[in-house]
């Protein structure tokens, strides 16, 4: 800060400023956080672009476009703001050459290349590309023109969902989900954790199964008129597809639940649901503990349910078949050898048993969206894919409607048959 003042006054010196920057001169670190190392960096590169060093400067130009995260920003309000105030000042003024940049990308298993131009004054515009395929797999680049940019890779997968105890230390929260007619969502907000005072503006990130819509007339009688519950809220189409509900808290009591309840409706009938999030945080506090790596927000899950004894259905236009038909089936009818044989040797058009192991459940775990099983292989008695198999521990995962048909209990051995599309071999586990 002192140099870029210093540089406001035609007053810089680069020696003293250097002598506190990294050894190849791109940032200055910070011995707190990661963000006030951007923001020193931010003020040193103001400096070297209001004393016209803009050799010195690129580097560190180059060195910042590399710290910024995936969805954009660069940690923290004030980094954020600070970086791009001091890049955008640097090409405002620095002496580039013609802007004019071709680069092709080639990617694994597509024979087309993707093609991007970049030419004076588009040069600041980002372009993207989604594209299926696999994580760890190499890809090519190729460069050519004159001009500099920068290419980020991000892959997105689905992670289970998974409630933890440790998320809600701030808040108490409890979800519940009403069947009638319409179903009734309820968030019962148990306060804030805090002897001291009450939670500032927290934000309430609601997920929707899939499906479902809200009603837009409750939410608006609850964020309009004197007694309003919450000043506003929006439907957040950036973080995901389906869109999750924002609702702006102004405060959360410490010694008075809060509690919100509105109906959502179900638009499109979707056989197996999986479950949504629900999470809440404290705006303002969130950005302060990210520059320590310990902010989480309060998370919950839910989902409807079904009537007792109803048949999960998959519908295509008016045509319906049942969904649970899918589900692996413990046979439990006295079975001969010669038809165990048979079984593991089956072979058709569509399907073929590729592995047969004797196998022990050691663990069961109920997830949210998944059950699963902890299993140590006893003896394989037709390999598959997996050829490190015996005497090994290995997960096998299972949709909770078909709990009941498979009925695999903890310290039981069982005979399991598949085909190698049903494994996925976890390398970095290695199993």
């Amino acid at each position: 800060i002192t140099s870029y003042a210093l540089a406001n006054e035609n007053k810089l010196n680069k020696d003293i400023l250097y002598q506190y920057a990294a050894p190849d001169k791109s940032h200055w670190n910070s011995s707190t956080t990661h963000e006030n190392t951007l923001e020193a960096t931010a003020y040193a590169l103001l400096a070297l672009v209001n004393n016209r060093s803009f050799t010195e400067a690129k580097p560190i130009v180059r060195w910042l476009s590399q710290q910024q995260k995936s969805e954009g920003g660069y940690g923290s309000t004030q980094a954020t703001i600070m970086v791009y105030q001091a890049v955008a000042e640097y090409w405002a003024n620095a002496e580039e050459p013609k802007y004019d940049l071709n680069v092709d990308i080639t990617l694994p298993g597509r024979s087309n290349l993707l093609k991007y131009n970049f030419f004076q004054g588009s040069q600041y515009a980002t372009k993207s590309n989604k594209v299926g395929i696999c994580i760890n797999k190499d890809v090519k680049v190729t460069a050519t023109g004159t001009g500099e940019a920068t290419l980020k890779m991000v892959s997105f997968y689905y992670a289970m969902p998974k409630e933890d105890v440790n998320d809600c230390t701030m808040f108490n929260l409890t979800v519940e989900l009403t069947a009638g007619k319409l179903f009734m969502l309820d968030f019962l907000v148990l306060c804030f954790k805090s002897r001291e005072r009450n939670a500032t503006m927290s934000i309430l990130d609601i997920g929707l199964p899939t499906g479902f819509n809200f009603d837009k007339e409750d939410l608006d009688k609850m964020s309009k008129g004197p007694s309003r519950l919450f000043s506003k809220y929006e439907i957040d189409k950036i973080l995901t597809d389906k869109g999750s509900l924002i609702i702006y808290l102004d405060r959360v009591s410490n010694t008075q639940p809060e509690m919100i309840s509105f109906r959502i409706h179900q638009e499109v009938k979707v056989g197996m649901l999986q479950p949504a999030a629900v999470s809440i945080y404290e705006y303002y506090d969130s950005e302060s503990l990210r520059h320590k790596n310990i902010w989480k927000p309060c998370k919950k899950f839910y989902r409807p349910g079904r009537e007792t004894g109803e048949l999960l259905s998959l519908c295509h236009g008016h045509v319906c078949g049942c969904a649970e038909e899918n589900c692996s089936m413990q046979k439990k009818e006295k079975i001969r050898n010669d038809e165990r044989t048979a079984k593991a040797c089956e072979v058709s058009l569509t399907y073929k048993i590729d592995f047969v192991y004797k196998a022990r459940v050691e663990n069961f775990v109920n997830s949210w969206s998944t059950d699963i099983y902890t299993v140590q292989i006893l003896e394989v008695i037709k390999t598959g894919t997996d050829e490190q198999a015996e005497g090994e521990l290995r997960t096998f995962i299972g949709y909770r409607h078909c709990r009941a048909a498979l009925d695999l209990t903890p310290g039981q051995t069982y005979l399991i048959m598949g085909s190698s599309k049903d494994i996925r071999i976890d390398y970095k586990n290695r199993q």
